[in-house]
């Protein structure tokens, strides 16, 4: 698969999931975003860029915390943008200081050290060079200012994840290598960061993981996120017939908290130079 194929794909699947990326079982991509406030150390002017902002739960996190200053979104599906427009009206008090572009985050449309600070939040692992596209979005950062990014810890998911795998190849579908293993622990996130120049680098951990009611909400997770590309490769009756198995064995796991759900989330910042 060539890069405009994968792009390509990129933009039909989550414009496919966009309706339901972030809703009922996907918490952890708001108890992530919670965390950004924190690590972000902004005086409220500043002019941020989010990358890969999807349906903009990070992008609706920071803004409140820029009453004189705003966020740019940018992300190459349609679909996510929409969402992340509602999303951004439906807030308590309606966020106006944040403007969306559909826009290839290989090929940011903006001068470079246009922003003072720029997140990609659970994005920048979709791209196998991670070290191209973090040096990309640095440059559009003025020097000196914060670039962060997030994505999961080793054992996320597990072991449900562990089982969906184990089932769907069963079916002869083969799962794709996951890119994000590659930043999955402090010390990998770490040699990105400063493969890609950024000085002043900190690796911050969170869990942000929950038990689940039931396993429908696991098969949420499994829909309107990365696993939709594996599912939709089997038939109609097939389909059906997985998704009770797998299922099944889901809440087989289901405790008087609930299915857990394990998940850690790993935070990169450094400075631009």
């Amino acid at each position: 698969m060539d890069d405009n194929q994968r792009k390509a794909l990129l933009k039909k699947t989550f414009d496919t999931v966009a309706e339901g990326y972030g809703s009922t079982g996907m918490e952890f991509f708001h108890h992530a975003a919670a965390h950004l406030p924190r690590i972000f150390k902004l005086q409220g002017h500043e002019h941020l860029l989010d990358v890969a902002t999807g349906t903009g739960i990070a992008a609706t996190a920071i803004a409140p915390h820029l009453p004189r200053g705003r966020v740019t979104g940018i992300d190459l599906s349609e679909g996510m943008l929409a969402q992340a427009r509602a999303r951004a009206r439906a807030q308590s008090q309606a966020l106006d200081n944040i403007e969306l572009h559909p826009m290839d985050m290989q090929n940011i449309g903006f001068d470079n050290a246009h922003f003072d600070a720029a997140n990609c939040s659970f994005g920048i692992f979709f791209l196998p060079d991670m070290l191209s596209l973090l040096q990309h979005i640095a440059s559009k950062v003025k020097p000196g200012g914060q670039v962060v990014a997030c994505s999961f810890y080793q054992g996320s998911f597990e072991p449900n994840v562990d089982l969906f795998l184990e089932r769907i190849q069963r079916y002869g579908i083969a799962p794709p290598e996951f890119t994000w293993k590659g930043i999955c622990t402090e010390e990998k996130f770490y040699a990105l960061y400063t493969g890609a120049g950024l000085d002043e680098v900190q690796i911050h951990r969170h869990e942000i993981g929950y038990p689940l009611h039931d396993a429908e909400a696991w098969w949420r997770v499994i829909w309107y996120a990365g696993f939709r590309g594996l599912v939709a490769q089997l038939s109609d009756t097939e389909l059906v017939q997985f998704k009770q198995e797998h299922l099944a064995e889901i809440a087989a796991r289901k405790t008087d908290q609930g299915i857990p759900l394990n998940i850690t989330a790993l935070f990169a910042s450094g400075r631009a130079q």
